[in-house]
């Protein structure tokens, strides 16, 4: 179903945007009312009110999640399905998403870079964390504009500094390990490299038995953490050749 000026292109884009509204409303209610404090260290500085405002601010979160959850399963079951960066081919195929105009084919590219940064996200930080859906599908749109011919790393290179422009995580929480303990910058770098890199080094599928894809994404984060400092300073430049040439070496490295 083709989406480009389409009523259905419009009304995907203002659904993501107030769900992710609320979503954004309620965390920070959360965070500036010190709500979520009231279930750790912080209890005693935490009041009554508050602990109501928090209470409520999740309620509306889940419900708005559990309407959306539902209306996907009903009408579309693979669009929250993430899909597997073993998956042979999964490079090309996230690729062929980007450049087709299609209702089907878009959620293979939202689905894998908004489901893998929720994933990342908790394996390496404490909760809350924020991430933006229609953030991730405003890069694809972007992206969906230019030309995406060229050898593979080239496009995940522009797919990279897409995402990161557009900055899909807002908030993230204490971090518990590497590559985020040791790299102070824009959080998105450090979330959307570890899920291109995935893509890098899994392109032949076949996972080892021993490794599943949430271990898989603490792995490739902990091999790119001494070239997260790079790789970010090659986007925040927007230098598309060179990061290319960054995932190239990496490739070959590992």
């Amino acid at each position: 179903m083709p989406t480009a000026g389409t009523l259905a292109a419009h009304a995907v884009c203002a659904a993501a945007g107030v769900r992710d509204g609320f979503r954004t409303a309620q965390f920070y209610a959360r965070d500036l009312a010190n709500a979520d404090g009231a279930l750790g260290p912080a209890a005693p500085n935490a009041t009554f009110l508050s602990r109501v405002v928090g209470g409520l601010a999740r309620l509306t979160d889940k419900m708005f999640s559990v309407g959306a959850d539902l209306s996907i399963k009903l009408f579309y079951p693979s669009w929250r399905r993430l899909p597997s960066p073993f998956m042979p081919g999964i490079l090309r195929q996230v690729g062929s998403a980007v450049r087709t105009n299609s209702l089907v084919h878009n959620p293979l590219f939202n689905s894998y870079f908004f489901r893998a940064a929720i994933r990342i996200l908790e394996h390496y930080c404490d909760p809350p964390f924020l991430i933006l859906e229609h953030r991730v599908d405003a890069a694809r749109r972007k992206l969906s504009l230019m030309d995406n011919s060229g050898p593979e790393t080239q496009v995940l290179a522009r797919i990279l500094i897409a995402l990161t422009e557009n900055g899909a995580v807002a908030r993230i929480g204490t971090a518990r390990h590497a590559p985020f303990t040791v790299f102070q910058g824009d959080p998105n770098v450090t979330v959307f490299a570890i899920a291109c890199a995935a893509l890098l080094f899994a392109e032949e599928g076949k996972p080892p038995v021993e490794i599943n894809e949430d271990e898989f994404f603490g792995v490739t984060g902990a091999l790119i953490a001494p070239r997260l400092g790079p790789i970010g300073a090659l986007i925040a430049a927007g230098d598309e050749a060179g990061l290319a040439r960054e995932l190239d070496d990496l490739r070959l490295m590992y």
